[in-house]
């Protein structure tokens, strides 16, 4: 009864009245960690809140979301999604995530709003995803916009084909708008073209074969540099049957945008787990090579233990090494978390 009362509560504010066979679904997960942090270089790091050595207790990407469709006849229904990220214990309370309305049908999906690019969506399952071991820390700050291929863009026009014997097409164009706008580009409008992003995937990434690949195109005025331009690939394999999950992962970020920059480079990452019972095992490496010769390349690694408390909650402990990017002799960081993960 009170999970019908929040569900109605959250839904009129940022849904318009809908039947109850059309009413929206809450969901969403709480994750929070205490986390021992040794940070041989301190004074050098970027991030504020990873800065010094010691005992914290985060907030892991918890979030909160409202979901759902409308039946409208004929094969077609709209849809729509509000996600907000929630910093538990923090100040700031909530941020945008995936947030979106479209239409859905034979013809397959087109989405209008704020979500993830097609090169995100196709990453291959990570067993250390959101905490301190999530591919942005582990592929080294490599990229464009400083999150791996981790990146959620606004302005997004998006399609989702169907499956063609298990191929799926994945494609979006994203405008950069007003303020947006970058006065250093040599072309002075927003256009579909300004960053692009087309993935194509093979199989399910839930279970058996799962093959992908995708692309991450940013114009001059996209990332802020007159005439020179971003590019981004991403290769991934899996295979998950039983309680294995075992994939690879190719990415390269490239492009005269991030000459002579510690942006520019590639990572090879894997993950390996098996669950047995309730206990999952599990293992992460990525190994980064940055363009810059003066910047040493990195191997991060991370290993932990998951148990299954409920259906929903699951405890977990991981030790995660990472070497930094600073172009010095003894920077690097090592976190052990010991957290609690709760889904609704």
């Amino acid at each position: 009864m009170k999970k019908n009362i929040i569900a109605l509560a959250i839904a009129s504010a940022v849904a318009a009245p809908v039947a109850m066979a059309d009413a929206p679904v809450v969901y969403g997960q709480v994750n929070m960690a205490t986390e021992q942090f040794d940070v041989s270089n301190a004074g050098a790091q970027t991030d504020a809140n990873k800065a010094a050595s010691g005992t914290q207790v985060n907030n892991v990407a918890s979030r909160v979301g409202v979901k759902g469709s409308e039946d409208l006849g004929n094969g077609l229904k709209a849809i729509y999604k509000m996600e907000f990220s929630v910093d538990v214990g923090g100040s700031n309370t909530l941020g945008n995530r995936n947030q979106y309305v479209g239409l859905a049908g034979g013809f397959g999906t087109v989405l209008m709003g704020r979500h993830d690019t097609p090169t995100k969506m196709i990453q291959a399952k990570d067993l250390f995803n959101d905490g301190v071991a999530d591919n942005n820390p582990m592929a080294g700050g490599l990229g464009a916009f400083g999150k791996g291929m981790e990146n959620r863009v606004n302005n997004v026009l998006a399609y989702v084909s169907p499956s063609f014997s298990g191929i799926k097409l994945i494609a979006a164009m994203v405008p950069q708008e007003g303020s947006n706008m970058t006065p250093a580009s040599d072309d002075k409008e927003s256009s579909l073209s300004d960053l692009y992003s087309v993935a194509l995937t093979y199989g399910s990434a839930k279970k058996g074969l799962y093959l992908a690949a995708g692309m991450d195109s940013a114009s001059d005025q996209t990332t802020g540099t007159k005439g020179k331009e971003a590019n981004h690939t991403r290769l991934v394999a899996q295979y998950a049957t039983g309680g294995l999950i075992a994939n690879a992962m190719y990415q390269d970020f490239g492009g005269d945008a991030l000459d002579g920059t510690n942006k520019k480079g590639t990572d090879v990452q894997a993950n390996l787990g098996y669950k047995i019972g309730k206990f999952m095992p599990k293992a992460k490496i990525s190994v980064v090579d940055r363009d810059v010769s003066a910047l040493k390349d990195s191997t991060n690694y991370a290993v932990g233990l998951d148990y299954a408390l409920g259906k929903k909650t699951t405890g977990y402990v991981t030790y995660t090494s990472i070497e930094n990017d600073l172009g010095v002799k003894d920077d690097d960081t090592t976190v052990v978390s010991v957290g609690l993960l709760h889904k609704f």
